[in-house]
């Protein structure tokens, strides 16, 4: 069918007045594009927050007296966190922090395939015969209402420290810190479950104490923050930006370690690195097994034990990777039985349940719509969750409470349990839950554009500007820029499967590699078409030239076509 563009292309209409000194008028424009004014440029760009922090979390007070009442009694205390970044790097947070009050401190990552997700009445158990006394949970317990009843009658108090959709019913735990609680009066409502744990460790430590590892807790916060994919913006963007400097100047013996063995840089790991190279060799661990080496790797201080630690996760990943291959390979076959669905939902007992949300992620790329990716484990379906904007995914779940068995995360991205014989009504309840959420208006993949610019803008001086508006990531994404009518050849397939596309493009007298990923299929067509319309992101490479990734691309009138269609509001 020739060459054509995957992605329906958007740039909305963009207002700026005058553009702020100092700011280069692209990023002034691509920032009052993603609704920043003026008078607060200035502050995104430096990551600056409100030094006044604002009233605590709901609870918080509660849990840290709770705390140095354990910690002067000597109690036993187990930090419970998640088997994902999120959970593994808020895990250290606590138990380094616990370390630097001279605690002995447990720690306990469930098992993925054998506990699944969040706390389980099981490991409790365990834990109280152990000693535990008081149990602190990371970045998962907020629907945890059975196992909260639990740890009551066995004498622990819980502490549950979370940031997901909190259900209509809460837990009653010792005391309960997320953000997105009813009635929360914090703030920041968007943090990571480490970032949560931050927050719990910086008033547990006190400022003097907080100051001696501030640099460590905050490299934990930046890797688990930009591998939940939450929004980098406000105090996110602090965070970031401040454990993304600590990491490449003084970078634990552990992530050193990480950093080396998948072949990065040290001052040039930024949020895209970790989102691609650090984050799925964390998140392998659990995925392909359990999440113990990964937490190890963060709290370790022997190199020698980290190098074989990193190396562990590298060879995980490996395996992740392959795995990953073949599912979505499967999971996409399913999902063309259905290509009207408002919501994929797709089924199979051969799945890992490690590997479904990645497929999942894979699938709303495909289909611009919600996607559900179920392992199926004897009599239970285990599925991983991912949405787009106008569908909080873990609402909709809640819409479907009848018919699973549990269920929690947040907007775009979560997690449950349903019984195998109720899969199909699961499917037909989420699709009627989305097409009501969607106003019975169908999604179609879409790519927002943000500037368009001349092809011979596109310089080396272009890239610095455009870095300004680093850390990127969920909520404030590399921009996406449009250029029209550039050659292309020098094109060729690359990746394992050749799924990779790698070309180059010239501009009057200049001439960038180009790089597009899962587009390897479109090499033949590209190398027809000679020239072509693109929407890119903007990089440089270790040399400081420009780099460029292909987001998408079509036949030249690409743009001038899709820019004048009308978009449905």
């Amino acid at each position: 069918m020739g060459l054509v563009a995957q992605r329906r292309w958007i740039m909305p209409a963009q207002r700026i007045g005058d553009v702020p000194d100092g700011i280069p008028a692209l990023v002034a424009r691509i920032l009052a594009g993603r609704g920043i004014g003026a008078r607060e440029m200035a502050d995104f760009l430096a990551a600056r927050v409100a030094t006044d922090e604002g009233p605590p979390m709901r609870d918080l007070d509660r849990a840290v007296e709770r705390l140095h009442r354990a910690l002067a009694a000597r109690e036993r205390i187990v930090v419970y966190g998640d088997y994902d970044v999120d959970g593994i790097a808020g895990s250290a947070i606590l138990v380094r922090s616990f370390r630097q009050l001279g605690a002995v401190v447990g720690a306990y990552i469930p098992n993925r395939y054998e506990e699944g997700y969040g706390l389980n009445g099981e490991a409790l158990r365990k834990l109280a015969a152990d000693g535990a006394r008081v149990v602190v949970s990371v970045d998962c317990g907020v629907t945890a209402v059975r196992e909260a009843s639990l740890a009551r009658e066995l004498g622990i108090d819980l502490i549950i420290t979370d940031h997901h959709h909190p259900p209509a019913v809460l837990p009653e735990p010792y005391a309960l810190v997320n953000p997105r609680r009813a009635g929360d009066p914090s703030p920041d409502k968007d943090l990571a479950g480490a970032g949560v744990a931050l927050v719990l460790a910086r008033h547990l430590l006190g400022e003097l104490g907080y100051a001696l590892r501030e640099s460590e807790l905050l490299q934990l916060c930046a890797l688990a923050t930009v591998a939940d994919v939450v929004p980098l913006r406000g105090a996110n963007r602090a965070l970031t930006r401040a454990g993304l400097d600590a990491l490449n100047k003084a970078p634990l013996t552990g992530v050193r370690a990480l950093v080396e063995r998948a072949g990065l840089k040290l001052g040039g790991v930024g949020a895209q690195e970790i989102g691609f190279v650090l984050g799925p060799r964390l998140n392998a661990a659990g995925r392909i097994a359990d999440a113990e080496d990964a937490l190890r790797l963060l709290l370790t201080e022997d190199p020698a034990e980290a190098k074989d630690l990193a190396e562990t996760l590298e060879v995980r990943n490996a395996d992740r990777q392959e795995l990953t291959r073949l599912v979505v390979a499967a999971a996409r076959e399913r999902a063309a039985e259905r290509p009207d669905a408002w919501a994929t939902v797709v089924a199979d007992p051969g799945w890992s349940a490690g590997i479904v949300g990645l497929a999942a992620s894979r699938l709303v790329e495909d289909y611009g719509r919600p996607a559900v990716v179920i392992a199926v484990d004897g009599a239970e379906g285990k599925g991983s969750c991912r949405s787009i904007a106008g569908v909080h995914i873990a609402e909709a779940l809640d819409e479907c409470d009848d018919i699973l068995s549990k269920h929690g995360g947040h907007a775009m991205a979560a997690g449950f349990s349903v019984p195998v014989e109720r899969i199909g009504e699961l499917s037909e309840r989420l699709d009627e839950v989305v097409r009501r959420r969607l106003a019975g208006v169908r999604p179609v993949p879409s790519l927002r554009v943000d500037a368009e610019i001349a092809a011979e803008a596109l310089t080396s001086r272009l890239a610095l500007e455009l870095a300004t508006l680093e850390p990127c990531g969920a909520g404030n994404p590399r921009p996406y820029l449009l250029v029209r009518d550039v050659r292309v050849y020098d094109i060729r397939q690359v990746g394992a499967d050749s799924d990779h596309l790698r070309c180059k493009i010239t501009v009057g007298r200049f001439t960038f590699d180009a790089m597009a990923f899962r587009r390897g299929g479109h090499a033949a067509d590209m190398t027809d078409a000679g020239r072509v319309d693109a929407v890119v992101s903007v990089g440089t490479g270790l040399r400081g030239f420009v780099e460029l990734e292909l987001r998408d691309f079509g036949p030249v009138g690409t743009a001038a076509r899709m820019l004048q269609e009308p978009v449905l509001a």
